[in-house]
């Protein structure tokens, strides 16, 4: 599992969030992948090679627990599918963002995605720290 955040300097400040292995132990998830607050902008979920659904669970908090916290907003990408989200205006998480990847919906799952290595989802995050 590799984290990647890139942060650049242009007027919008531009955060991108490259996640190529969605999975982490049930219920945690990425903590904090802006670094701060932040204005999300798109969402894509990579779930190509998974038979099942996946949900991104996104929390405005530097960290959190699926099935403990409360996610601001639950995500679904189909199984054996692709799914990208675009937000106009932003969607504006003031502490922080955290993610978690599960295999059910709703606040209460917890379960990781496929534990297969070569099906896991994967998810690219755009987001800016400026309203502007």
């Amino acid at each position: 599992m590799t984290l990647r955040s890139t942060f650049t300097s242009n007027p919008v400040k531009t955060i991108i969030v490259n996640q190529d292995a969605a999975t982490n132990s049930s219920g945690v998830g990425d903590n904090n992948v802006a670094g701060g607050s932040a204005y999300l902008i798109s969402v894509k979920i990579a779930n190509a090679s998974n038979g099942n659904a996946t949900y991104l669970k996104f929390y405005d908090s530097a960290s959190a627990t699926a099935g403990t916290d409360t996610a601001r907003m639950v995500l679904m990408a189909p199984a054996n599918g692709t799914k990208t989200y675009n937000f106009h205006p932003p969607i504006y998480f003031s502490n922080a963002v955290t993610v978690v990847a599960t295999a059910t919906s709703g606040q209460a799952g917890t379960t990781v995605p496929n534990a297969n290595t070569n099906s896991l989802p994967s998810y690219t995050l755009i987001l800016s720290s400026s309203a502007s």
